[in-house]
């Protein structure tokens, strides 16, 4: 019964937490404070520029120039605008969007500056893209972002004239191949005197705005974002993950010209990234609101700073619930590490475990781990039909999440039955089914035959008998801990991801070594209900990113929240369980895979297959 208890404490404070840490904020009404933010009052311009398309040289797109730059002026800016002309590879895919000759096309950047008291001073700059994609109304992609720098800006000049300049830069062309921003860094003479970056995008009209990049020797500049940002959504895991993909903004310009700053955008309602039912009325206003304090935030500040943080070696950071930020230098990283293995020692010295049986729960948490791996990567295949359209995997996204987390925990039904059989080639065959199958439907090779290699290879090692209990959690926590050990050598600014699963897991493990049991059993429910919901909001964030191409990465999640989730788990398989998941995954990822293509895909993509990202 302690037991039950302890899991349903955990699994309801998790979910409580994870919910918490993704829902945005509530938005503020039209008549709010004029120095603060408010979505209602920014929807006025979604509603005015997002209404139909305006791709780069349309005549919708000059009405969309001249209604910026009239708001612009009125809210005191000197407005100018940079004409600028196309490349041949933006003219060859505007002409192939608009079945027409646009040789010659000539776009158009809208820039405002609010002069500041200090012109020496280096300046902010707000950026957002004013096109959008062939055939949507881009109120998400980018009529958010311009929206909100307008209510940012307006909110600025509320509070008076700022110290240093605020520039803003609604650029054209972005959509084609961020030639708007490339034309403004080149030639433009203001950009010459910018000292920070804030861009806002998005590739989806809901959910949180996460800060996803920064600019290079971004240690002081994330202490600013953790005293200034009351809503945070940032962890600098992202600022690796997204280096490591082949999208772009404007803000990649910038970055590449060694300039400071953020990048912000929304992920979630992904079915109306460049989509044709991408109007105001899909666009979530607490997500506005979401993007729009952070914004405010960071620009109001920056601008009546007296000096701009300085560069600094990059920080690691995360957001804790949503509320708080904890950055900090990376040589910080082996405080966490060294506790943890204090506590650890602590634990085993209490309840000794003997190195071998501590060795097979390291076994069995890593073949657990590759195999949920390659499961996701067949059951995403499942869903994918051939040829797969991009958008429409977005649109999916709902539902490819539920058949990731389904399959997880199918996986850890099944988690008690990883042992070594004889005879000993048996292991192999789980591993060996899966690549079969991923092969079958049409799943990357290297990526499926890599990884089917790697689960092989952990089979082969796993024990005869499998560990009880306790030795499984240990060595689950030992392996993470050697690969927390691993990250903080080579990629240290990855840690706090790990860093607060280790100690939570750590501590529980003290925990359950005293008397009476109970306190054991809160303390364990209290960390895996802190953990795992800090894992479940930022696993959410990662499967928005990647999860429609990538899902197996959602894998890494098993491994870092096992050790919190294993001591509230029966040693024993749950088989009438697992084929229930398994079936009902398998069925969601049909549904997937024989629907009909969404309504809510991109135009362009229908018509030529062109897979634009950003």
């Amino acid at each position: 019964m302690v037991r039950v208890a302890a899991v349903a404490m955990a699994l309801i404070g998790a979910l409580l937490w994870a919910i918490l840490a993704v829902t945005p904020p509530a938005p503020m009404p039209s008549d709010a404070p004029p120095d603060r933010f408010s979505a209602m009052r920014a929807m006025a311009d979604v509603q005015a520029i997002g209404r139909r398309p305006h791709d780069a040289g349309s005549v919708e797109d000059q009405g969309v120039r001249a209604y910026l730059a009239g708001r612009l002026r009125t809210l005191g800016a000197d407005v100018t605008e940079q004409a600028f002309p196309l490349p041949a590879k933006s003219i060859a895919r505007l002409t192939r969007w608009s079945g027409q000759d646009q040789a010659g096309a000539v776009a158009h950047n809208v820039v405002g500056r609010l002069p500041g008291r200090d012109a020496r001073l280096p300046a902010i700059l707000l950026m957002a893209h004013h096109d959008t994609v062939w055939g949507s109304p881009g109120a998400a992609d980018d009529s958010m972002g311009v929206a909100t720098i307008l209510e940012t800006f307006r909110a600025i000049t509320a509070r008076g004239r700022p110290v240093r300049d605020v520039v803003v830069l609604f650029t054209d062309a972005e959509e084609l191949g961020l030639d708007g921003a490339e034309a403004f860094f080149a030639r433009n003479p203001l950009a010459r005197r910018v000292g920070v970056v804030i861009n806002l995008e998005s590739r989806g009209a809901g959910g949180r705005a996460n800060m996803f990049e920064t600019g290079g020797g971004n240690g002081a500049m994330m202490r600013f974002y953790a005293d200034r940002v009351a809503r945070p959504a940032a962890n600098s895991i992202a600022v690796l993950i997204y280096d490591l993909m082949p999208n772009s903004t404007d803000f990649t310009v910038a970055k590449q010209r060694g300039l400071a700053g953020f990048n912000i955008a929304t992920l979630g309602r992904s079915a109306f990234y460049h989509s044709p039912l991408a109007t105001p009325e899909a666009i979530d206003p607490a997500s506005l609101q979401d993007m729009g304090e952070q914004a405010l935030a960071l620009a109001g500040a920056l601008a009546f700073a007296p000096t701009l943080p300085a560069r600094a070696p990059d920080a690691a950071f995360s957001d804790i619930l949503g509320r708080y930020t904890i950055a900090y230098s990376p040589a910080f990283g082996w405080v966490p590490l060294l506790l943890s293995a204090g506590l650890i020692l602590i634990a085993l010295r209490w309840r000794p475990l003997t190195i071998a049986s501590l060795a097979g729960g390291a076994a069995v948490t890593a073949a657990l781990v590759l195999h949920s791996g390659l499961l996701l990567m067949v059951l995403n295949a499942v869903s994918k039909s051939r040829p797969a359209n991009y958008y429409d995997r977005l649109a999916a996204l709902p539902s490819l999440e539920f058949v990731a987390a389904i399959g997880l925990g199918a996986s850890l039904a099944v988690a008690p039955l990883f042992r070594r059989r004889e005879p000993r080639m048996i292991v192999l065959v789980p591993a060996l089914v899966l690549l079969g199958l991923g092969l079958l439907l049409g799943a990357s090779l290297p990526a499926i035959s890599s990884l089917s290699l790697a689960a092989m290879a952990a089979a082969w090692c796993l024990p005869r008998v499998a560990p009880e209990g306790a030795a499984t959690t240990g060595g689950a926590l030992i392996l993470l801990w050697v690969v927390g050990l691993m990250v903080q050598l080579t990629e240290p600014t990855a840690g706090p991801l790990l860093a607060a699963a280790i100690l939570l897991a750590s501590a529980a493990m003290v925990a359950r070594t005293a008397r009476p049991a109970a306190i054991g059993w809160v303390v364990t429910a209290l960390a895996a209900a802190v953990g795992l919901g800090h894992l479940a909001a930022f696993a959410h964030f990662t499967f928005l990113a990647v999860g429609a191409d990538r899902p197996e990465v959602f894998a890494l999640y098993m491994l870092t929240g096992y050790p919190l989730l294993r001591p509230l788990l029966r040693d024993r398989a749950s088989l009438h369980t697992a084929p229930l998941l398994m079936t009902a995954a398998i069925v969601l990822a049909m549904t997937v895979r024989l629907g009909p293509v969404a309504r809510s895909v991109a135009v362009y993509s229908l018509a030529d297959g062109d897979k634009t990202r950003e």
